[in-house]
């Protein structure tokens, strides 16, 4: 009877391996479902934190950049691409600009040698899905009609030609350009908005409209899709003086009444 209780209570039935080996197997399936899933959820957070940052560091950048506008040179939209001169440091003093050394004055007219020192930034997307950046140092004759901008040697090796790619990835790249005035009304002044499409009208741009469509296709069904959008308004800060303050503002005497 001894024995035929040890061998009962030690050995397992067919039946039981199975049901162990069922349940042992749901229990890894689980696990590495849990653990593939947070992995993949874990990388995707870490890549979108990326294009983020990245996006980030492109805008700030060219905040600074358009901090010290002067004027936009181009926008267009259909071929997705922009570009305008900033001063390289500070604005110039008047008097430097409208007179040579010697005292003599520039003439004011279309042939006008009156210039400025600028740097002429351009930005431009391709059809690799990257945004492309150049810096061109020069010189701005500001009062010929059109503006003519001639490449020189830069005052600071901070502002010398630089030409590289500032972002990937981006499937659009929009960017529109729009004018802005005041218009009274009696005692009430109000901002008139309109949209620049002409190219010879782009000198009357106060702002653009940046929008950037980051999207990276994992085509994989194991994978999520990666995607960020953006829209930016970006000012040219004389622009935006002569707007707040019409009539009483001039930092070139581009209008002749000063």
């Amino acid at each position: 009877m001894e024995n035929m209780a040890t061998k009962n209570t030690a050995a397992f039935t067919l039946t039981e391996m199975m049901v162990v080996v069922v349940v042992v197997t749901l229990l890894m399936g689980f696990a590495w479902h849990f653990y593939f899933s947070g992995r993949e959820t874990m990388r995707h957070t870490v890549s979108q934190s990326q294009i983020q940052l990245d996006t980030r560091i492109f805008l700030d950048h060219l905040e600074v950049e358009m901090s010290s506008c002067y004027a936009f040179s181009e926008v267009d939209t259909q071929n997705k691409k922009f570009s305008f001169y900033s001063y390289t440091f500070t604005p110039p003093h008047l008097d430097d600009v409208l007179y040579d050394p010697t005292g003599k004055p520039h003439t004011t007219g279309a042939d006008s040698e009156a210039s400025l020192m600028m740097v002429k930034y351009e930005y431009e997307w391709k059809e690799d899905g990257t945004v492309v950046k150049r810096r061109t140092p020069g010189k701005l004759y500001f009062l010929q009609n059109p503006m003519k901008f001639s490449e020189s040697e830069p005052t600071d090796p901070r502002y010398s030609s630089m030409e590289k790619t500032v972002l990937r990835d981006i499937a659009d790249f929009e960017v529109k350009a729009y004018s802005q005035k005041i218009q009274r009304e009696g005692e009430v002044l109000n901002p008139v908005i309109e949209p620049v499409t002409a190219p010879d009208k782009i000198e009357d741009a106060a702002f653009i409209v940046l929008r950037l469509h980051t999207r990276i296709d994992e085509q994989s069904e194991k994978r999520r899709d990666e995607e960020l959008d953006i829209v930016t308004k970006f000012y040219s800060s004389v622009k935006l003086s002569e707007v707040a303050n019409p009539g009483y503002f001039a930092s070139t005497d581009r209008d002749g009444r000063f």
